[in-house]
């Protein structure tokens, strides 16, 4: 019996593997958009079971193929404060109409990101609200070091 123990041992190793990635995705931060926040090079671990997103949580965000590092900035239905809406000015496509003629809601079912460097950030500003289901979890902790 003591020959099998490395196979279990093996075994129970890939399992716990295989249930961590599927609670947890790890992600190394690329750029500056995040900073101070977050550096370039830092690893991060975002929980894939988040619940309901929050305004101010940090999460990550699918984007075609790539995987965004972003804070959440508005909500489904919120409207974007007056001193905000000229930042969305080029991609004001993407939003609706609020309850006054100079208002702007954010869609149902999608989310307004930003990173904490607003001069070093490709966001919500140029490619507008991101889909609820794009949400590929919340970050939950950063590794202190790149």
């Amino acid at each position: 019996m003591a020959h099998r123990r490395p196979l279990y041992t093996a075994i129970a190793m890939l399992l716990v593997v295989i249930a961590l990635n599927a609670m947890f995705e790890v992600v190394t931060v690329d750029g500056d958009s995040m900073m101070p926040t977050l550096r370039n090079g830092q690893i991060v671990i975002a929980s894939r079971r988040t619940g309901p997103v929050r305004r101010g949580d940090i999460v990550l965000v699918r984007r075609g193929r790539d995987i965004l590092v972003k804070r959440v900035a508005y909500l489904p239905g919120e409207e974007l404060a007056p001193l905000d809406r000229p930042l969305f000015r080029q991609c004001s496509d993407f939003f609706e109409k609020g309850k006054s003629a100079d208002s702007v809601r954010v869609p149902a079912s999608r989310l307004v990101v930003m990173g904490d460097n607003r001069a070093n950030s490709d966001d919500s500003r140029r490619f507008g609200p991101v889909p609820v289901a794009d949400i590929v979890g919340r970050v939950t902790a950063a590794l202190p070091f790149p």
